[in-house]
């Protein structure tokens, strides 16, 4: 059964390979993610995404020619700490998984198991909307 996720969820996916951020867009369209993915492959280009703070959630590859997974979390964590990281990547190994959640990543899905992926941008979201709601509460209540 799939299911649709409204309204449209904006993606930001640091990702050098083409083919690769082409894959993962159709996956989430298939299994009912209705999404609008940016894909970005250098570090001016994120940054550039990062100040416009118009996306949901942050997907990024681990190894880039010229950038790296765990500096684009720290950036965005800069930039825009309420938003979900996913990582995404072939080559993230088991100390840079745990680095990688240590310092804040939401999760991380490896591009042999991208079966994982959707279920974790839907309970990425699910968390996100708690917290937004929770921090609307504490607005109010103050």
């Amino acid at each position: 059964m799939i299911i649709r996720m409204d309204p449209k969820v904006r993606i930001l996916h640091l990702e050098d390979s083409q083919r690769d951020g082409e894959l993962i867009h159709q996956l989430l369209i298939d299994e009912g993610v209705n999404c609008e993915i940016v894909r970005r492959d250098t570090k001016e280009a994120f940054i550039e995404e990062l100040q416009k703070k118009n996306f949901d959630m942050i997907f990024a590859d681990c190894a880039l020619p010229e950038f790296d997974g765990l500096n684009a979390l720290e950036l965005s964590h800069q930039y825009v700490p309420e938003i979900p990281f996913i990582f995404v990547s072939g080559t993230i190994g088991e100390e840079i998984a745990i680095e990688s959640l240590r310092s804040g990543a939401t999760d991380y899905v490896l591009k042999e198991r991208l079966s994982r992926l959707v279920p974790a941008v839907r309970r990425a979201m699910a968390e996100a909307e708690e917290k937004r709601k929770n921090h609307e509460m504490e607005q109010r209540l103050r």
